[in-house]
């Protein structure tokens, strides 16, 4: 597979993202669209159908999910801020990686605060997951493999969004030499991709690295978090030893957003159906057979996540890590 430019692929975002209201079921208040600006069978996805069946039970109405994937959630993210602000739709986006994302297009004529909060479900991130034909065990061993030429493909999530910067950190910080970085539209395409040998190696959220291990086909062999996983994957290395750690980037939270104007009654009504979801025994069991974080945070807790004083936070964080957002594009330009 060829790689796809950055420019392309962020840009599409504004050009694309406005399109068609099909998801968008009506404001009668018996049924919602929950928007997951990813592809099915990523961490997000994946939360997302775990806590859908409780909270329609809380609401007494149905959810249906809706994946609009693209452009690293800027796609989803922007047919969101368009709807109705009747509570017929709501979304997840996922701060900081979301913030960042926005950030570094600077087509889009949106800002994160622009959506009205409603709550938090969890926490999660990014491993990196390695087709088991190439039986490379560590971060050391996947470094070497890329140095000789063994393997050459790496897949990310989404040009121009934080794994995007995650990859281009390896390759500057921590000596993963791919030849051809890939993006694709999430966790869920990632292991697809890796478990049908598009690609040998690739960023997936620990919740989608789950399903590739019990495939058998794959492994997840480095923790791109400061979250310690080892309760899941028992044997999984850790990028912190190989140099700084990339927590700031690689953990975040799921985030449920409304339509501007959302009124706040509304937006509690479905805060506390995810309440009940995070907090039901199905829930709270899935979490301890998964390792999955899950975890409830209300409206208010919910847009500290993204607002203005977290967009600076990220802002002097990837100043710190490479020089500022400009040098980003810069890097991905220079990456293609």
């Amino acid at each position: 597979m060829d790689r796809r430019t950055f420019v392309k692929s962020v840009g599409a975002a504004s050009a694309v993202g406005m399109t068609g209201l099909a998801g968008c079921l009506g404001g009668d208040g018996d049924t919602r669209t929950w928007m997951i600006p990813w592809g099915e069978g990523g961490g997000t996805d994946t939360y997302a159908r775990q806590m859908q069946p409780l909270a329609e039970e809380e609401l007494d109405g149905s959810i249906e999910i809706e994946n609009r994937e693209g452009a690293g959630s800027m796609i989803g993210s922007e047919w969101l801020l368009d709807q109705d602000d009747d509570g017929s739709v709501f979304g997840t986006v996922n701060p900081a990686g979301w913030t960042f994302t926005w950030r570094a297009d600077e087509s889009l004529d949106w800002h994160p605060t622009d959506f009205e909060p409603i709550a938090y479900s969890g926490i999660f991130g990014y491993t990196i997951i390695v087709n088991n034909e190439y039986e490379i065990e560590d971060y050391g061993e996947l470094r070497d493999a890329y140095e000789d030429g063994d393997i050459s493909n790496f897949a990310y999530q989404g040009a121009g969004s934080d794994s995007h910067l995650a990859t281009l950190l390896l390759q500057e910080e921590y000596d993963l030499n791919a030849d051809n970085i890939v993006p694709y539209d999430g966790g869920g395409p990632v292991q697809e991709a890796v478990l049908g040998g598009e690609v040998e190696a690739g960023i997936a959220t620990n919740t989608s690295a789950i399903d590739a291990v019990d495939s058998g086909e794959a492994s997840a062999i480095v923790n791109l978090m400061d979250i310690d996983l080892t309760d899941t994957f028992p044997e999984i290395d850790r990028i912190s030893e190989y140099g700084d750690s990339l927590g700031w980037l690689t953990e975040f939270y799921q985030v449920q957003v409304a339509p501007p104007g959302t009124d706040e009654d509304t937006r509690q009504e479905i805060s506390e159906a995810i309440q009940y979801a995070c907090e039901h025994d199905d829930t709270q069991e899935w979490m301890d057979d998964t390792g999955n974080i899950v975890e409830y945070g209300d409206m208010a807790a919910a847009e500290e996540q993204y607002n203005d004083a977290a967009i600076e936070e990220i802002e002097s964080n990837v100043d710190d890590a490479i020089g500022g957002f400009d040098e980003f594009l810069n890097l991905a330009e220079d990456a293609e």
